[in-house]
């Protein structure tokens, strides 16, 4: 009885000791409570001798970084998401009336585009309302739109390429809409594809 009892006080011991390595670098990258869970599971572990494996497979868990886990359990988390700090919301009604796009810098430079009901879709492809050549360097297909919500209009990136730019070279994040209003500026690409919000 007494050989069993030495027995499992020697185990129990040699289980903390293992079980130092997962608390030591836990307390160290701060993930405190992973490091004192993998020391409770090397100490229980090493009853049945497996304690330097609980002890390995909680360091490689505290090393591991959590934006390497997350994709595996998140896979259909959107690839974007929106800042803390959203545009103010504007109530039904209170929506700019009367809108045109013009083009200022590009090669559609001296367009004006009215701005309807359904918005206005800007690209290299054949159904955009503001339509530019097909080998305009940096503008993909269907580039970014116009649209309103809520009778607000909006700038939306449509998942280009090249990316859409507010005039002070702010860049928009894709699908993620910005509010307009006569005198805001943005360009496709590169400022030399520069477009301005105006009053008609």
């Amino acid at each position: 009885m007494l050989g069993l009892i030495t027995y499992l006080a020697l185990e129990l011991m040699s289980g903390a000791l293992w079980g130092l390595i997962p608390l030591l670098v836990g307390k160290s990258t701060g993930k405190i409570e992973l490091g004192k869970l993998g020391m409770l599971c090397s100490i229980l572990a090493n009853l049945i001798c497996m304690g330097v494996v609980a002890a390995v497979g909680f360091l490689i868990a505290i090393l591991v970084r959590s934006e390497d886990i997350r994709p595996l359990f998140r896979s259909s988390a959107p690839a974007y998401q929106p800042p803390v700090q959203q545009p103010p919301r504007v109530m039904v009604g209170q929506g700019v009336a009367g809108l045109s796009l013009s083009c200022i810098a590009g090669p559609l430079v001296g367009q004006i585009y009215p701005i309807g009901q359904g918005g206005l879709t800007i690209g290299r492809g054949p159904g955009c309302g503001v339509h530019l050549p097909e080998n305009t360097p940096g503008i993909s297909w269907e580039h970014c739109a116009i649209r309103f919500q809520q009778g607000v209009p909006v700038l939306i990136d449509l998942n280009s390429s090249y990316g859409t730019f507010q005039g002070d070279g702010t860049k928009l994040p894709p699908q993620y809409p910005v509010q307009l209003a006569p005198g805001s500026r943005f360009y496709l690409g590169t400022p030399s594809c520069l477009f301005q919000v105006i009053a008609r």
